[in-house]
Parts: structure tokens; C-alpha cells; sequence
């Protein structure tokens, strides 16, 4: 057949995905319990989301969430760590645990005959973690060994930066896996004191569904986790401050080892409970991705680096706006000037609605392919429980993806993506400062030996300060 005979089909229509509707239920310990049935694969899947997370530690004791999370699976006051894992294996369960800045999450997953033992397995890192105190000082020491492969690496280390550029001393601010100093000043009774304050089922949800009738699921909730009982303590009230008024700024971070230069403009934006979430949403896809306008702008236009990519966060408080690469410090500049320049196109440079066909597209296909599991569509919902979204979100996320138009993108750029944004670079500043102080005004530089994510500041004190 000649090329000219060639035919490509047109696009079918989209489909509707078939998808579990979840029934929710409150027990009598005050255990918020989201049930779903979806009995096309014999699994069954669980996440018990608690209602706090780095948001919930005080600066000082930063990576206290997640030094308790990641002590949970290390063994409990019935068997230890090895001892667990081995029964963990035995029924080809999955149980991890995790800490965010809003919440801590303790899932299990396994097959329908072997999940209740598998549940009770969660109900007992959650209800009887025994912390041991040499478990403490192994995971305590892993976490400040994985800190200092954390700040070697420019790209893990701008973006810890960002964080405190955006933040500043609001909750949101210091690193959730903590700083070296944290880290060492946390013992077995601080995580202890962590864990019954805010592990509570009073201040938890658990998400539940799979190979089971919903009926079911509701029942093995009672019966597992229906004599678990909060503290008499009230609810502890998290640690508050206002998150600072977006401004712009220009950070540098002089690392003369780091073989690229890490940057990432970025920007607070909007909590998950926003109206905006859907046009902010599909104002990032435009950005994103191989097709997008910064790997288009940085990658294939100008050969800056092998890629580049945007990411917004949405969470309880207003999340952060990112647009990161990985240049040579000889173009580092140039790169921030690309960088901003294709952000703001989305207001100079608007995207028709033709336009955002295929960015859309990107959008429901990955959100059909996260829910396309057990595991993904708990996932799903504990967000949405997490940050009140109604349950049916599942059925109307691809029709509200679909309903942005061009004009929502652009208000919404020029609104909440572009005023005031930050700069943040971490590279070996010789090669790209002098150029950068040309272009824009205000540079910062803090050389490494002296940055201390612990410091709202970014900066240590001085031996004399």
C-alpha cells in the first residue's frame, strides 16, 4: 500500500468510565468509614487517612509526622519489625505507612480471602505501635542519612528551598522530613506523646472497598476497628501562621559541586477546596508534559536541558505552583527568563480551546489511569475525604476537566500563576551570577555551607550570632 493510501481512523467518542459509587458511615468512636464495592478482581484495599501531618508539628520538631509514620510498620507490641514483615509476606499483603504535610495515611492491600488478616495487621500498627528505641534510632538515623542524599542532589534541594521561600514560617514551611538537628533532638517519647494525640478515630476516615459488598466492609470495620477509642484529650489545635503575600524574589543557592544548575519559579495558589481548582488544573497541563510549552520552549526550541515540567499542589491551606529544570550554569540565566516567559504566555500567549483538547485529554487519561486500580480509587477518595470534596467527584472530574474554557485559563494565570512569583536556583553560582544580577534586580545568594532549611532566614547564625 502507497503512503498516500494510508488512512488513520478518526477518534471514537469518549467513554464513561463504570465507576464504584462510595456509601459513608460514621461509627460510634466517631471512625468516619467510606465504603465502595468494585468486585471485578478478587482485591481489596484499605487507607486509614489521619487528620494531621507535618502541618500539625511545631518548627523545632520538623519531621516528627514522618518519624512516627515510618516507625508504625516497625513493629508493634505483639510482634517485632521482622516478625511483622514476615507475616506481612505470608499473605502477600501490601501495608505501608506515610506521613504528608496534611495528613498520615496507613494503607493495606491484599487479596479478598487473605485481607481481613491483613486489616487486623493495620489495626494493629495503628492502635499498638511499639516504638522501640532502637527501631527509634534506626529510623531515626536512616532519615539524616537519606537528608544528606537529599541536599547533594540540586533538584531535591531547590525545591526544599522553594518550599521556605513560599512559606516562610506558615505550616507549610519547613521540610517535612525535618532538617538534621530536628531529627536528632526527637526521641521514643516525643514520637510516643505524636501518636496518641493525633492518631484518634475521632480524626480519622477510613476508606475501604474492593472485592466485597459494601455491607460487608462496614461490618469488618466494626468489627476490627470499632472498639478503638480516642484519648480523653480534646483535638490538639495544629500550629498556625499566615501564609506570607506572594512577592517576587530571586534565591540563589551557590553549590560549586553540582555538575547542573536545579531552578524552579513557583508561586502559593489556591487550596483543593478552591472554585479555581479545575481552570488552575488545566492552566498547569498547558505548561506540562513532553508537548507542553515549557518542554516545547526549554527542550526542543532551545536545547536548554533534556526536560522540563510544572506540578501544582493543592492542599488544605493554598498549595504551590511549580515550573522546574535542570540546565548548564553557563545558561541558567537565560533559562529563568524562558521559564517565566512561558508561564506568562498563558495570559500574553493565551491557549485557544482547540488548544486545550489535547491538554484536557492528558488530564482525564491520567486520572482514569490512577483510578484504574483498587488502590487508586481508595487513593482517590481519601483525598477528597481529606480535603472535603464530595465522594462523586470520581464521576465528575473528566466533565469538569472538559468544561474549562481558554478564558478561565487565561484569568486564572494572570490572576494566581503570574504576579509575583520566585525564583529559586541551586548551582554553582559563578557561572551564572554576574549574568543574573544583569537581568534582574534583587539577587540573593547564600552559599551552601550556610543554608539551613531550619532557618526562616535560609541562613545559619553566625558563630558570633
Amino acid at each position: 500500500m502507497n503512503e498516500p493510501d494510508l488512512l488513520i481512523p478518526p477518534a471514537g467518542p469518549p467513554r464513561d468510565a463504570l465507576l464504584p459509587a462510595p456509601v459513608e458511615r460514621v461509627l460510634d468512636n466517631g471512625l468516619r468509614v467510606v465504603a465502595f464495592s468494585q468486585r471485578n478482581l478478587p482485591l481489596v484495599s484499605a487507607q486509614l487517612v489521619v487528620r494531621c501531618g507535618g502541618a500539625a508539628e511545631h518548627e523545632n520538631e520538623a519531621g516528627l509526622s514522618a518519624l512516627v509514620a515510618a516507625l508504625l510498620t516497625q513493629g508493634t507490641t505483639a510482634r517485632g519489625a521482622s516478625e511483622l514483615a514476615a507475616t506481612v509476606d505470608a499473605l502477600g499483603a501490601q501495608l505501608n505507612a506515610a506521613s504528608g504535610f496534611d495528613a498520615s495515611v496507613v494503607g493495606v492491600s491484599a487479596t479478598t480471602p487473605a485481607f481481613p488478616a491483613a486489616f487486623a495487621l493495620l489495626d494493629e500498627v495503628v492502635r499498638r505501635p511499639a516504638f522501640a528505641p532502637a527501631e527509634v534510632d534506626r529510623v531515626r538515623t536512616k532519615s539524616i542519612s537519606d537528608l544528606a542524599l537529599m541536599y547533594a542532589n540540586p533538584n531535591a534541594l531547590v525545591r526544599l528551598v522553594a518550599q521556605r521561600v513560599a512559606y516562610a514560617g506558615a505550616p507549610y514551611g519547613h521540610p517535612l522530613a525535618g532538617t538534621p538537628a530536628t531529627l536528632a533532638a526527637l526521641g521514643r517519647d516525643r514520637v510516643a506523646w505524636f501518636h496518641e494525640r493525633f492518631y484518634r478515630p475521632d480524626d480519622a476516615v477510613l476508606v475501604i472497598g474492593g472485592d466485597l459488598e459494601v455491607e460487608a466492609a462496614f461490618a469488618l470495620a466494626q468489627r476490627v476497628l470499632g472498639t478503638w477509642r480516642a484519648p480523653d484529650a480534646p483535638l490538639a489545635a495544629c500550629p498556625d501562621g499566615a501564609i506570607p503575600v506572594p512577592r517576587t524574589r530571586l534565591v540563589v543557592v551557590d553549590k560549586p559541586d553540582a555538575g547542573r544548575t536545579a531552578l524552579l519559579v513557583g508561586r502559593t495558589t489556591i487550596a483543593r477546596g478552591s472554585p479555581d481548582y479545575y481552570a488552575a488544573t488545566v492552566a498547569a497541563a498547558v505548561l506540562s508534559g513532553y508537548s507542553g510549552r515549557l518542554n516545547q520552549e526549554i527542550r526542543v526550541k532551545r536545547g536548554l536541558s533534556y526536560g522540563a515540567s510544572a506540578s501544582l499542589s493543592a492542599r488544605r491551606m493554598p498549595g504551590l505552583f511549580g515550573a522546574s529544570t535542570l540546565v548548564d550554569h553557563t545558561r541558567a540565566a537565560e533559562a529563568v527568563e524562558v521559564t517565566l516567559a512561558a508561564i506568562r504566555s498563558l495570559a500574553d500567549d493565551p491557549p485557544t480551546d482547540d488548544d486545550l483538547i489535547t491538554r484536557k485529554a492528558t488530564l482525564t487519561g491520567a486520572f482514569h489511569r490512577g483510578i484504574e486500580t483498587i488502590d487508586g480509587i481508595a487513593s482517590a477518595l481519601s483525598e477528597y475525604v481529606l480535603y472535603d470534596v464530595a465522594l462523586d467527584e470520581l464521576n465528575h472530574f473528566a466533565p469538569r476537566v472538559n468544561a474549562v474554557d481558554a478564558r478561565s485559563v487565561r484569568e486564572f494565570a494572570a490572576r494566581a500563576l503570574i504576579p509575583d512569583d520566585f525564583v529559586v536556583l541551586v548551582g554553582d553560582a559563578s557561572k551564572f551570577v554576574a549574568e543574573l544580577g544583569a537581568r534582574f534586580a534583587d539577587v540573593r545568594v547564600i552559599p551552601v555551607e550556610r543554608l539551613d532549611l531550619g532557618s526562616l532566614s535560609l541562613e545559619a547564625l553566625s558563630a558570633t550570632g
